[in-house]
């Protein structure tokens, strides 16, 4: 009766501690770094027509770049904001990367909301888009998006983000 007895109890316990490894709290971070790199692959959906890109995205300072890889009919193409203006493949252009973004791409991505939905956990939808996260990593102890879809609310855009690096740089 003893060893039934502690059988049970030791399976009661074991089944504890296997409940609360599964359902462990995420820990978000909490603030924006000045400096970020990210790298991962996207798909983007315009008007039913689909490209795929591996990319680089990074922030240093105020200032982002983006490398997008076998993309959109580029191949590899750098676009870097410095304080002279937007640099893409080293020349100046007298552009803004939204701007850029809208010319060459045909659409314009929200920056600023990926920043926020990746180190401060904002959910809350922005600047025309809807997203939803689906899946979800665990960098360093602080839990990242792994899976991102945006969608616009105002064209046929839909971007999906597969997040495989972020690095806090300071």
């Amino acid at each position: 009766m003893k060893r039934l007895t502690l059988l049970l109890l030791f399976s009661l316990l074991s089944a504890c501690s296997t409940l609360t490894e599964r359902f462990e709290i995420p820990i978000y971070s909490s603030s924006i770094p000045d400096a970020w790199a990210m790298e991962g692959r996207l798909n983007a959906t315009v008007d039913s027509k689909t490209e795929s890109a591996s990319f680089e995205l990074s922030r240093q300072g105020k200032y982002h770049q983006l490398t997008l890889n076998n993309s959109f009919g580029f191949g590899q193409i750098q676009v870097k904001q410095t304080a002279q203006g937007l640099l893409v493949d080293g020349k100046l252009t007298g552009l803004s990367l939204q701007e850029w973004m809208l010319i060459e791409l045909g659409w314009k991505f929200p920056i600023a909301k990926l920043e926020r939905l990746v180190f401060k956990h904002d959910l809350k939808d922005a600047e025309g888009w809807w997203m939803k996260v689906s899946k979800y990593q665990s960098i360093n102890g602080i839990t990242y998006p792994k899976i991102v879809h945006f969608k616009s609310e105002y064209r046929a855009i839909k971007i999906k983000l597969l997040l495989k690096e972020i690095n806090r740089l300071k």
